[in-house]
């Protein structure tokens, strides 16, 4: 019985369910949600090396846009997040194209739908390779190409250089031997190129230029000019056919009164050296050896060596700036003074290079400014700024007498007796020997040689200088004797003791 009952109502219910079933199947189906790509990528730099450029672009699009980078790198092991363009129609496919510190680019495709990431990593094993320069010239770009190829490929070395005397490493990657045998191309600062055929690198991982054996020659260069100088250069005596090379000097400018250390390795000790200023005039020094020399003086001539100038302030107002300047270079250049000052009655040793005829302007701490131009410094040593100065005929300190009311006649006493005068006088010094002043001793009496007033200036002969009191004399009536000891170029030397050296009138030196 109570199976009929089951059957009964089984027999009821399929039609309901059919029914159900039709309905359902009536009904559409909701459609699949459209695939959205992320508003941003993970980039990671899982190799060594740096990643300098990041270019992230839909893979349909020949534009890469903007360095995701900037002026910023992605540094080994790093990543960094970056939004991705919104794209009209839609689409999954990006992507990144990464360009590494040597120059090397690798391109990687992500669906930005399902994975927004971009993983750029080394493969293969990875070598170093030492780059040795020994050349004394800067090693500037490094090519490895696989043998007999026509295109040499990026430069290994990309942004960095091998400086003369250093090395650096280079890591290859790749399996053997398709990674070790390379036509090797070296270009250095001065485009000098060094090309070796079918190098196994994996053999022998040491690429070397230059000859290490080849001794460093090393001397010092000085700047005497008034001018930077902003080149440097030096080649093998008498090779006039190669050029000058490279700028030894670099990114570096020798300032005046500077000096700078020339590395040169070769075995050849006899150079020619040329020096470019700022003001694009060159100077060359033909066939220097630098293996007997100490240094190099540029910007000073034999006939062009330093004079001593002494002013002397006999205005009422304080000299805030002095500039001498070689005749008709138009342009001033520093003030002579530097942070000093010149009060009225004070004296300044100013030392001048460029020979013996100089433009003088003398500025005044009320902005008022004084010039005389052609003093000829070699014969007015000694220049008294007074009243008029710009056109009287003699420079130096006016004598003695004029300075007070005329006194009566005397009868002249010699000098070793005669009364002291102003400290503000002089005396000029004439040269009447054969040979060259080199050296000139002023000191008080009795006591020992002191220095040499001439500096590294020289009183050629038949010369005539003014000579005024050096500061360190004793003050008062004996700051103006002296004992004058004159050294000549072939070591003569000649003894004046207890000269008034403020008298005014000539001392003949012979």
């Amino acid at each position: 019985m109570l199976r009929v009952i089951l059957a009964s109502l089984l027999a009821l219910a399929a039609p309901a369910a059919a029914q159900l079933e039709g309905e359902e199947a009536a009904q559409p189906r909701p459609a699949a949600a459209p695939r959205v790509p992320a508003r941003e990528a993970a980039v990671a730099n899982n190799t060594d090396r740096v990643l300098r450029e990041l270019y992230v672009h839909p893979a349909d699009s020949e534009d890469r846009g903007p360095d995701r980078l900037g002026n910023g790198v992605l540094p080994p092991r790093a990543t960094l997040r970056v939004p991705l363009e919104r794209r009209a129609r839609g689409g999954c496919a990006y992507q990144a194209v990464a360009v590494f510190e040597d120059g090397e680019e690798e391109r990687r495709r992500f669906d930005a739908c399902r994975s927004p990431r971009a993983l750029f990593a080394d493969t293969g094993p990875v070598r170093e390779v030492e780059v040795q320069n020994d050349t004394d010239t800067a090693l500037r770009e490094l090519y490895l190409a696989p043998p007999g190829a026509r295109e040499r490929g990026r430069d290994r070395l990309g942004s960095e250089t091998v400086a003369a005397g250093e090395s650096s490493r280079v890591r290859l990657r790749g399996a053997a031997p398709a990674a070790c045998v390379f036509d090797v191309r070296a270009v250095f600062a001065d485009d000098a190129e060094e090309a070796r055929e079918r190098v196994d690198l994996c053999r022998t991982p040491r690429l070397a230029f230059g000859d290490p054996a080849a001794p460093v020659r090393e001397v010092p260069l000085v700047n005497r000019g008034r001018a930077a100088i902003r080149e440097v250069y030096a080649r093998p005596a008498g090779a006039a056919s190669g050029g000058w090379g490279a700028d030894r000097l670099g990114s570096a400018v020798l300032a005046p009164r500077g000096d700078f250390r020339l590395r040169v390795r070769s075995r050849a000790c006899v150079f020619d050296l040329r020096a470019v200023t700022t003001n694009d005039r060159e100077e060359v020094r033909d066939g220097v050896d630098l293996c007997a020399v100490q240094g190099v003086v540029f910007g000073e001539r034999p006939d062009e060596a330093p004079r001593r100038v002494v002013l002397l302030n006999n205005h009422a107002r304080t000299v805030r700036q002095a500039f001498l300047a070689p005749t008709k270079t138009g342009e001033w250049g520093e003030d002579t003074l530097g942070t000093a000052v010149l009060a009225p009655g004070a004296r300044y040793e100013a030392t001048f290079e460029g020979g013996c005829h100089a433009d003088l302007r003398v500025v005044f701490d009320t902005e008022a400014a004084e010039e005389r131009r052609g003093i000829d410094i070699c014969a007015d040593t000694v220049v008294a700024l007074r009243p008029g100065w710009t056109v009287v005929e003699r420079l130096g300190p006016p004598p003695a007498r004029e300075e007070g009311p005329a006194a009566p006649p005397a009868k002249p006493e010699p000098a070793a007796t005669a009364a002291p005068k102003a400290s503000t006088g002089a005396v000029r010094l004439r040269n009447a020997a054969a040979s060259p002043l080199v050296a000139l001793h002023a000191d008080p009496i009795g006591a020992p040689r002191g220095p040499d007033r001439l500096g590294r200036a020289a009183l050629g002969a038949g010369e005539s200088m003014d000579f005024a009191p050096p500061d360190d004399l004793p003050p008062g009536p004996a700051h103006c004797l002296a004992d004058l000891t004159a050294v000549f170029d072939d070591g003569r030397e000649l003894r004046l003791p207890a000269r008034d050296i403020c008298a005014g009138g000539e001392v003949v030196l012979e």
